[in-house]
């Protein structure tokens, strides 16, 4: 009996364990019974966003460690990333009182304003004086007449008012127009400022350039004398080196020219372009003017100044549908045997007559030009509105451009590092790190680029809006 017991104990392990071997060997369509852990396969969890814990550390190779080119490369720009000198106002000053345009609007304004002492004038022009003799024809001694006048032109019942207003219009609208022709003179200014910003830039990566060049061939002379590398290659270097000093040169022509065309805008200041320390350069950098729109833009207050002037002209010409009429103060004397002696005094009365060939082509040529005004302004608010949608655009993409930039050629540089390493172990010749290092000049020339085109970006962004440096 206990045999027997024991048997049955042995046959019930035996198919146990063949249970077990069976289930081992199962396929995954026959549904295992023991499922797989979720944590022995990683992708599980990150392929369905509900499962996984909102601090749960990914793994590793989802989300590498950050690398060192993220560590270096400049974080993006919070602020404008272009810089105007204070002093670039006063080179727009020294601009503006050479500049022919300018010098005629100005000329314009005090011609319009001295038309204010005629409204101050009690009559409406100038008096005159007349005279007349007139004698018989008997003879000069038998009868006599003579005459003295003297008369002057008045106003017409509101004629003097309006002559005001366009005077007044007249000034405003010369005014504006000074402020428009400023602005227009600021957006030359800041294109030839950014002009040399992008040349010495050049410059500053041709420096650059030819002190690597100069740097990376003492490691070639140095391994060519140590006998690691051929004498060759040490030519490869000394053309690079030559082709440093030449763009050196290039660039440093393109400065030289770049100021001297700024100096000829400016009539010789370049206050905008001396270093920060300077006495006669800016007191420091700092940002452009903050960006608004409260102020209309000085194209658009030109042609309301143009149109208001217009108004007023018509205003004018309604105020004066006839010539003015002059009032005249006359003495005569009688004398001879055959007239009456004595002196007498009068008043003369002339008042002209309003007629249609007369008022016609003047309310018509005051009509047009208002409708011309009208039109003009309508046009400056639909241009200026899409210049500052573009300078916005462009803006915002030279902002993306100047980030992207900054990070290759942070990229750039660690790749010139590690290439440099790489040569003084023998890892890799000369060919091989002059190659990397064409790709860390360009990366270079492209964030210098970038960075100018943002300064230029912010400083069309500024003329787009209407705003002119400001001491």
């Amino acid at each position: 009996m206990p045999r027997l017991f024991l048997a049955a104990a042995c046959a019930a392990a035996l198919l146990a364990a063949g249970q077990r071997d069976a289930a081992a060997q199962q396929t995954p369509l026959s549904r295992p019974p023991l499922a797989v852990p979720p944590e022995v396969n990683p992708p599980a969890p990150v392929l369905r966003p509900p499962t996984p814990a909102p601090r749960r550390a990914p793994p590793p190779r989802e989300e590498p460690p950050p690398p060192p080119r993220a560590r270096r490369a400049p974080p993006p720009p919070s602020g404008p990333p272009p810089m105007e000198s204070a002093a670039l106002a006063r080179d727009l000053d020294a601009a503006l009182s050479i500049d022919a345009v300018a010098r005629a609007i100005q000329g314009q304004r005090e011609a319009v304003r001295s038309r204010d002492a005629q409204v101050r004038s009690p009559i409406a022009g100038s008096p005159a004086i007349g005279s007349s003799f007139r004698s018989d024809t008997r003879g000069p001694r038998l009868a006599n007449e003579w005459d003295v006048e003297l008369g002057a032109p008045l106003w017409l019942p509101g004629q003097r008012s309006a002559l005001a207003g366009t005077v007044n219009a007249g000034v405003e609208e010369q005014e504006r127009r000074l402020a428009l022709r400023r602005l227009e003179l600021a957006g030359l200014l800041r294109d030839a400022y950014w002009a040399v910003g992008a040349a010495e830039s050049e410059l500053r990566v041709a420096r650059d350039r030819l002190a690597t060049a100069r740097d990376i061939g003492r490691d070639v002379q140095r391994r060519v004398e140590l006998g690691d590398i051929a004498e060759t290659e040490a030519l490869l270097t000394r053309n690079e080196t030559l082709a440093a000093e030449l763009d050196l040169a290039r660039a440093e022509a393109a400065v030289q020219a770049a100021r001297a065309a700024y100096r000829t805008l400016t009539g010789g200041s370049e206050a905008a372009l001396l270093p920060p320390g300077t006495s006669a350069g800016m007191a420091g950098a700092r940002p452009e003017p903050a960006l608004g729109e409260a102020t209309p833009h000085p194209a658009i207050r030109a042609a309301e100044a143009a149109l208001a002037t217009a108004e007023a002209r018509a205003r004018l010409v309604r105020a004066t549908p006839i010539d003015n009429p002059e009032l005249g103060l006359f003495t005569r004397g009688q004398g001879g045997p055959a007239t009456e002696n004595g002196t007498s005094l009068g008043l003369r009365v002339r008042i002209p007559l309003p007629t249609e060939a007369r008022n016609a082509p003047r309310r018509a040529d005051a009509e047009a030009e208002r409708t011309r005004a009208e039109g003009e302004l309508i046009q400056a608010r639909r241009v200026i509105e899409g210049e500052i949608g573009l300078a916005r655009l462009g803006l915002a993409a030279a902002g993306r451009n100047r980030q992207l930039a900054a990070q290759r050629r942070a990229v750039a540089e660690q790749q010139l590092t590690a290439a440099r390493t790489a040569f003084r172990s023998g890892e890799i010749g000369a060919f091989d790190l002059f190659r990397v290092r064409q790709l860390q000049i360009e990366a270079a020339a492209v964030e210098a680029r970038a960075e100018v085109e943002a300064g230029r970006a912010r400083s069309r962004l500024n003329q787009a809006l209407g705003l002119a440096p400001r001491g």
